[in-house]
């Protein structure tokens, strides 16, 4: 007996159309996205002593461009710069151990950081290839240095 299931078949591509391919092919150096930094911004403290506030991201805009042509052990497994991790237990700074509760941050054991020039710093967190911004520090007050 045969089946009463009509066959449907798939949807053909409008004449002249052209075939779906994927964006990651074509994007210039895509295919190392995986190994190279990226960001992240839900994180973004913008009410806090190292809010982002009124900064605008064009001010930033150039130095995270150019880290984003690096991969993550390039930024941070040379254990100076431009990369650092820290344990967040160790922050000498108790206003920062605190803000981060405040933002329910405070179960993170390592915060890292990078620096952008002179003092002004970059702190988040990071996961796999993945930098999440938590604080922009202009005055490195997060983690002062003891060089003086």
């Amino acid at each position: 007996m045969g089946s009463n299931k009509k066959k449907v078949s798939a949807p053909k591509a409008a004449k002249g159309a052209k075939p779906f391919v994927a964006s990651r092919s074509l994007l210039p150096r895509a295919e190392t996205s995986d190994s190279r930094i990226a960001w992240r911004f839900c994180h973004v403290d913008h009410a806090g002593p190292w809010g982002f506030g009124d900064l605008t991201f064009a001010q930033i805009m150039d130095k995270l461009q150019a880290f984003e042509s690096m991969t993550c052990r390039e930024i941070f497994d040379n254990g100076e710069e431009p990369g650092k991790h820290y344990d967040v237990a160790n922050l000498p700074n108790r206003v920062a151990i605190d803000r981060l509760e405040e933002l329910t941050l405070g179960d993170m054991t390592k915060i890292s950081r990078l620096r952008l020039g002179g003092k002004i710093r970059l702190y988040g967190f990071l996961e796999g290839n993945v930098f999440h911004l938590v604080w922009w520090d202009p005055e490195h007050q997060v983690w002062p240095s003891t060089r003086r």
